[in-house]
């Protein structure tokens, strides 16, 4: 469908630094994923976005635990948008967080969905926590 982009597969993930700029301000900061042409069929949960942070493992500073922060699905019905509402409290600031958009595999694969993610925006009250891409302490 989209002749002047490469096959991304069914996944992508995107690493974001959070950093917190007002250590009174809200522990939570909205991730919002835009994206064009979704559609999906009834009957199936929709594609998958996820929020993960990453912190190192106090047993090997060389490794990082995962954590599933939030998720939400894309759906015909989101109009091309998922909003996520991410809590960071406990968290410290640089946060590590990814944002992984996956397409629905439980359609039969010559169902997938061909659509583009388009913007990755990170919409703060305040400002409380700016992102940058990547993983810069």
């Amino acid at each position: 469908m989209y002749g002047d982009a490469g096959y991304s597969g069914i996944t992508l993930e995107f690493p974001v630094t959070l950093r917190k700029t007002d250590p009174a301000g809200a522990d939570t900061t909205t991730l919002a994923v835009r994206t064009q042409d979704v559609q999906t069929f009834a009957g199936y949960p929709g594609h998958l976005v996820t929020v993960t942070a990453y912190e190192p493992s106090q047993d090997d500073p060389n490794h990082s635990i995962e954590t599933v922060l939030t998720t939400a699905r894309l759906t015909s019905d989101s109009h091309d948008r998922a909003e996520l509402v991410v809590d960071l409290a406990g968290i410290p600031s640089p946060a590590f967080v990814t944002v992984r958009v996956r397409v629905d595999t439980e359609v039969p694969p010559g169902l997938y969905d061909d659509f583009v993610v388009t913007r990755l925006t990170n919409e703060s009250a305040n400002f409380v926590f700016v992102a940058s891409f990547g993983f810069s302490a």
